[in-house]
């Protein structure tokens, strides 16, 4: 099933979105933040088969480009507003809303801003709900990493994300041998480092706790991480008593990636939570 692209007019640029299937609408987030979304494309496959699934061109990646990038182009108000933009053109009250990494951390700020537009959410291996959560990420990279690599690591020019990314990738796999099914989609020519740097900030600032603004929010939320994700268990059981009707399945013997690593169980369960939210 191939996708269709649309686009949405913003301010100095046009926001390009990929449409398959037919159905209860899907909005999908990639992560990074910064990477283009190609790397959800199986993802997006899957759920076409019963919905309409929408991978998103986020603002500052992919098509989607500002004339400048810069804290005035590149924030969590406009990413957000570009989001809803996109479910008025599409023409419905309410969507699902699933999110990777830091793209499922930008699916629950999207819930706080616009909780009358989500019909439900899906976190995948969800980036930490607050600021004092996020350090355990890299300290988990780096446990997971053999001598050698953490050595790479510490002597490489911190400024060269393609060498950077090479050396921590395998951190985030349960099994290394997967690694090869995402690397092509997860290159520095698929990273926009500026756009990353802008939204990082803006996303997860210091001192930040998002869980106090979800109160309240009752609409179901699937939770959904590998156990063995350098977000570990102790971020994804944050994130899902955040919520008043959540669901968490953490999928055994997988990292970051769920989809490539365990995509029966990872499909099943969305697939499930997808029929019963209905």
């Amino acid at each position: 099933m191939s996708a269709s692209t649309r686009t949405v007019a913003r301010a100095g640029f046009d926001l390009h979105y990929r449409v398959q299937g037919t159905g209860p609408p899907v909005a999908i987030l990639a992560g990074g933040p910064g990477f283009d979304c190609d790397y959800m494309e199986p993802v997006a496959s899957e759920l076409a088969k019963t919905h309409q699934a929408i991978l998103v061109e986020l603002r500052g990646t992919g098509r989607s480009l500002p004339q400048q990038i810069n804290r005035e182009t590149i924030n969590v108000r406009a990413t957000l507003a570009d989001l809803d933009a996109i479910r008025e053109q599409i023409d419905v009250e309410r969507w699902i809303v699933a999110g990777h990494s830091a793209g499922a951390v930008l699916a629950l700020v999207y819930a706080i801003r616009y909780p009358k537009r989500i019909a439900s959410l899906i976190l995948m291996n969800s980036g930490p709900i607050r600021y004092a959560s996020a350090a355990i990420e890299m300290d988990n990279v780096m446990k997971r990493l053999t001598e050698q690599e953490r050595d790479a690591f510490h002597n490489a020019p911190h400024d060269d994300f393609g060498r950077m990314l090479e050396i921590i990738l395998p951190g985030y796999f349960f099994d290394r041998a997967k690694i090869r099914e995402v690397a092509p989609q997860l290159t520095p020519e698929k990273y926009h480092a500026e756009a990353a740097r802008l939204l990082n900030t803006d996303i997860i600032p210091p001192d930040s706790d998002y869980r106090p603004a979800l109160k309240g929010f009752s609409r179901p939320v699937l939770v959904i991480a590998g156990r063995e994700d350098p977000l570990d268990a102790t971020v994804q059981n944050e994130i899902h008593s955040a919520f008043e009707n959540s669901t968490l399945h953490l999928v055994e013997n997988c990292g970051h990636f769920p989809w490539i690593e365990q995509p029966d169980e990872f499909y099943r369960s969305v697939r499930k939570f997808l029929a019963a939210a209905r």
